[in-house]
């Protein structure tokens, strides 16, 4: 019994994908494994993952044509009509969807090929924007015709599972959190050995994805208003904001770049700091029942965590006593958290992020996973 994952992406930070293929492989639901990718130059076309896993990078030849609306849509058209000669080829029983814009593919597949189609909502995609423009309305329409046709959904959080309930009345999704493997509680020095950074500053890493709506400007602000550098701020990953924090890191000693690891090693550098920020500014109902895979990295390396006001992000944070969460959504609303982390005794909070990351560690999000799959598959027969 084959397995298919289409994604509308590079598949180069592909971690919550690589970690329920491996599952999936692992434990023998599926005998093969093929994941579907856009392509690009620098990136090979075809690789074998493991014994049963496979990925195909799709190169478009339409890749280089303008970004506007029309242009887009024959992109779209060149990546199904070349996924589905992949589809034919594989002969799929169960297709994932990983994204709202390949989830036509899955439904197709269903009708054509027999598949059983799984939709896997990274986020909550038709809510990303707070107005009713071209584009949600759009993926509100596609989503709400296509859903009743999934005959399995996972989401991210809670509440976004309790959204698709409520939106479309359909049986409420399994919640996989984007979590990290266990691991040993171990400190490293990564960052002090190759940044310069003294043995006595405190350091605060954000990590993950260098995009506005992040509050990367605010935590600049922040620590470009500081008076001392017992605390400095590392930025690790990479995204269109790269080059305005490497700029403003020639001009402060207390701001810090590092360029994205791979995700078999982040964890390494992760706990080579000793305070996590994961800002999200609420400007949508997708960011607002995030739950991000670094909340969840932070806390397997015992790292304290500095976190924006958001539902579920704060509620696991104050609850479980493993930081705080920011009211006060501004630089100086961010400063205030830092002196009041600088103020207190963290071991506590070590020792309860380390524990809430164990509780919630993708071993744990594996049991509901393949629970989640067994049922789908004993309901279908098969």
């Amino acid at each position: 019994m084959n397995n298919v994952h289409i994604n509308m992406n590079e598949f180069t930070n592909a971690s919550r994908v690589l970690k329920q293929v491996n599952s999936l492989s692992q434990n023998k639901v599926f005998e093969n494994i093929t994941i579907i990718a856009l392509g690009s130059e620098k990136l090979k076309e075809y690789e074998q993952l493991s014994k049963n896993v496979e990925l195909y990078r799709i190169r478009l030849a339409t890749r280089k044509l303008p970004k506007g609306l029309f242009f887009q849509l024959i992109k779209y058209v060149e990546f199904f009509i070349r996924t589905f000669f992949i589809l034919l080829k594989v002969k799929p029983k169960v297709v994932n969807a990983h994204a709202l814009g390949v989830l036509p593919f899955a439904v197709f597949a269903k009708y054509v090929l027999n598949a059983l189609v799984v939709y896997d909502a990274h986020e909550l995609e038709t809510e990303q924007s707070a107005g009713l423009d071209l584009r949600k309305k759009l993926s509100k329409f596609l989503e709400r015709k296509l859903i009743h046709k999934v005959d399995m959904m996972l989401v991210v959080s809670e509440s976004i599972a309790d959204w698709y309930v409520n939106e479309y009345s359909i049986c409420r999704p399994s919640v996989v959190l984007n979590a990290p493997k266990q691991r040993a509680l171990k400190e490293n020095n990564h960052f002090r050995e190759k940044l310069g950074i003294r043995n006595e500053q405190i350091i605060l890493l954000y990590q993950g994805g260098l995009f506005n709506g992040r509050g990367i400007h605010l935590i600049l602000d922040a620590f470009k208003s500081r008076n001392d550098n017992k605390i400095v701020i590392v930025f690790m990953g990479y995204g269109e904001l790269e080059q305005a924090i490497k700029a403003v890191m020639l001009e402060y000693n207390n701001i810090f770049f590092y360029p994205a690891v791979p995700p078999q090693i982040v964890l390494e550098y992760t706990a080579s700091a000793d305070l996590g920020i994961s800002l999200i500014e609420n400007t949508c109902l997708s960011y607002y029942y995030c739950m991000p895979n670094k909340l969840f990295e932070y806390a397997m390396a015992g790292l304290p965590i500095l976190v924006s006001n958001m539902k579920d992000m704060s509620e696991l944070v104050i609850k479980n006593n493993i930081g705080t969460a920011i009211s006060n959504f501004s630089s100086d609303g961010i400063n205030q958290a830092i002196d009041e982390f600088l103020n207190q005794d963290l071991t506590v909070m070590k020792k309860n992020a380390y524990s809430v990351a164990c509780d919630n560690s993708w071993e744990i999000q594996e049991k509901k996973m393949l629970k989640a799959y067994n049922n789908m598959l004993s309901c279908k027969g098969i």
